[in-house]
């Protein structure tokens, strides 16, 4: 059934029996175990997990349920450094001596193609649920290795139902179902490696996480297993902190204009060759959480990915990438703009079409993810330098950054992971297990801003 077993046939020197098991006479001798009964229905998981976090540094293992990757992994360390990131799109398995990598991502999107040709046609719809729950619970062993290896607590986005239940209809998001499979192995884990008598080996297991009873009940920690907020982990530059937080949109000339004469400074950098848009958003984003910081020089830096309607193929929607600083000159050169004298000489322009298209090319200059679908193309740009003098660009990023776009959402749900363990080591003992863990917009971004590099 693995499409990568070159062998298509294969010869045995013994008789293979269809439905064995029904020619062979058997009892069954069935017997109930509750495992871990001295635990059962005592509350005190959380707050044992607790101490140790307080007392002890750990790693926090950041997981993103990504738009490219069916999951992707972010290990930091206590500091926040990157120690491991990577896509469990594919598995690498040893079977028989030889190693077998599977593309999952690949197999579950053509099994979803075949079944929705089949009930098109008529046809009997094949079974999805057993690859779903073998890749699952793959990526399970995979988590576990990592807990293994480090003193590790697990993050997840706390995304609401009704977003789980939107993406049923993708069969190969599988949402509910891995959290579930997580934490039901985690009640009583085994680490099949150890000895019998070893911490983690089968006479002595481990209880990571509360018994499973309902998501409703699941709250914000379930023992090793944190929830965090889902704002702004993808669409955020991880070097400075910096979200697009304006509201940009043409409405008419005069409110584009008033627009643009809110910020500081609109300048060409000759030397660099880009724009400089300087704004303040205490000024531009009333009423938003801006953070730490509120000056920002947007710069436009490199290449965006634009979405439009393309005539050619039925008026349907379409992508291409774009450079920044090259349509905004053919722009201005084509209303006779001098580029050394922008602040002055964009506000005598009454042009409705230069203004729509002037603004639609700055919404680009702060897009960060840009995506073309039905390709490899998912990369994060930033339009703001970083302290070390650079732009962040996942393409060309060094390794203890994120390498994606979905690496980025894994990163800063394990540094929102690290929150929560700050807020655990400044609790009063006698609080340890009343922990909110509460994340407010403001927070983190001060909290990512205050860490640029």
């Amino acid at each position: 059934k693995n499409v990568l077993n070159k062998k298509q046939e294969s010869v045995f020197g013994y008789d293979i029996i269809k439905n064995k098991r029904y020619t062979v006479d058997k009892f069954q001798f069935h017997v109930p175990i509750t495992m871990n009964f001295v635990n059962e229905n005592k509350p005190y998981l959380n707050e044992e997990v607790n101490k140790f976090i307080k007392e002890n540094d750990v790693h926090v293992i950041g997981i993103d349920r990504g738009e490219r990757n069916l999951i992707y992994i972010t290990v930091v360390n206590p500091d926040g450094d990157i120690v491991e990131q990577y896509s469990l799109n594919t598995i690498e398995n040893e079977y028989n001596k030889q190693k077998y990598i599977t593309d999952y991502h690949k197999l579950l999107d053509s099994k979803e193609k075949e079944r929705e040709l089949s009930k098109e046609s008529w046809k009997t719809v094949e079974n999805i649920k057993e690859l779903k729950e073998g890749y699952l619970s793959q990526v399970i062993h995979k988590i576990i290795q990592l807990l293994d290896n480090y003193k590790a607590i697990i993050v997840l986005e706390d995304l609401n139902q009704g977003f789980k239940n939107s993406r049923i209809k993708v069969e190969k998001q599988v949402y509910q179902k891995f959290e579930q499979m997580l934490i039901e192995k985690l009640n009583y884990l085994v680490i099949k490696d150890k000895e019998k008598s070893d911490e983690g080996g089968i006479l002595n297991a481990w209880q990571l996480t509360n018994k499973f009873e309902s998501f409703k009940k699941l709250g914000k920690q379930s023992g090793i297993l944190f929830y965090i907020p889902a704002w702004c982990t993808s669409k955020i530059d991880p070097t400075t902190g910096f979200v697009n937080l304006l509201n940009i949109k043409y409405e008419s000339v005069e409110k584009s204009k008033k627009f643009f004469k809110e910020f500081d400074d609109i300048r060409y950098n000759k030397n660099e060759n880009y724009i400089e848009f300087c704004v303040d958003y205490s000024k531009l984003c009333p009423g938003k959480s801006y953070g730490k910081r509120k000056d920002w020089t947007i710069c436009t830096y490199g290449d965006r990915v634009e979405s439009f309607i393309n005539i050619e193929k039925n008026s349907n929607w379409d992508c291409r990438k774009i450079n920044l600083i090259d349509e905004y000159k053919k722009l201005l050169a084509e209303y006779t703009i001098d580029i050394n004298n922008l602040k002055e000489e964009i506000f005598n322009e009454n042009s409705k079409e230069f203004w729509v298209h002037f603004i639609k090319l700055f919404k680009l200059t702060c897009q960060i993810r840009n995506s073309i679908p039905n390709t490899i193309e998912d990369y994060l740009i930033s339009p703001v330098k970083n302290a070390k003098g650079y732009f962040y660009d996942s393409r060309s990023a060094e390794e203890k950054l994120p390498q994606d776009a979905d690496a980025n959402g894994a990163y800063n749900i394990a540094r929102k992971g690290l929150m929560c363990v700050e807020q655990i080591r400044n609790a009063d003992e006698d609080k340890i297990n009343k922990i909110s863990y509460k994340i407010t917009n403001e927070n983190w971004l001060k909290y990512v801003q205050e860490k640029d590099c």
